[in-house]
C-alpha cells in the first residue's frame, strides 16, 4: 500500500510539473508575440510620421521589446492566464470537453484583454503602446488567444 501511494504522489507531482512547463511556455509565446505586435505597431506609428525604419532597426528594436517588456509585462501575463486558464478548467468540468478547443484560446483572448482594460481603468493610461489603436489591442488578444491554444495542445497531448 505504501509503495502504491508514494507512486501515485510522485505520477501526480509529475503531471503538475508537466502542466506548470506547459503554462510556463504559453505564457512566454504570449509575451513574444504580445511584445513583437506592439514593437510593429508603435514602427509603423512611426513610419506613419515619415520616420525611416530599416529592417536592421526592427529587428534589434523587436528583440529589445521581447526583452525589455518581459519584467513587467510577463508576469501581468501570467497572472491573466493563470485567472483565465483556471476559470475556463472549471467551467470545462460543468461543460463538454468539445468546448476546450475554444475554451483556452478564448480565455487567453479575455485575459490580456482584461489585464490591458484594468491598468486603463486603474490608472488611466494604456500601458503596452501598441494598444492604443483597436488593431493593436485586437492583435494584444490574439497573442492572448495563441497562448490558449498552446496550453491546450499541451493539456491534450498528456492523454
Amino acid at each position: 500500500m505504501l509503495v502504491s501511494l508514494a507512486n501515485l504522489r510522485e505520477a501526480s507531482m509529475v503531471v503538475y510539473l508537466r502542466r506548470l512547463v506547459i503554462f510556463a511556455l504559453a505564457v512566454l509565446a504570449t509575451e513574444v508575440l504580445a511584445a513583437l505586435a506592439s514593437t510593429q505597431f508603435v514602427l509603423a506609428g512611426l513610419t506613419d510620421l515619415g520616420v525611416t525604419v530599416t529592417l536592421g532597426q526592427r529587428l534589434t528594436m523587436s528583440l529589445q521589446d521581447v526583452v525589455g517588456m518581459m519584467e513587467i509585462y510577463l508576469p501581468v501575463l501570467a497572472f491573466a492566464l493563470a485567472l483565465g486558464f483556471g476559470f475556463t478548467a472549471l467551467l470545462l468540468r460543468r461543460l463538454d470537453a468539445a468546448w476546450a478547443p475554444w475554451g483556452y484560446p478564448a480565455a487567453g483572448f479575455v485575459a490580456v484583454l482584461a489585464a490591458l482594460f484594468t491598468v486603463f481603468s486603474m490608472f488611466d493610461i494604456t500601458p503596452i503602446a501598441g494598444a492604443r489603436s483597436g488593431a493593436g489591442l485586437l492583435a494584444q488578444g490574439l497573442a492572448g488567444a495563441l497562448g490558449g491554444v498552446l496550453f491546450y495542445r499541451g493539456l491534450r497531448t498528456e492523454r
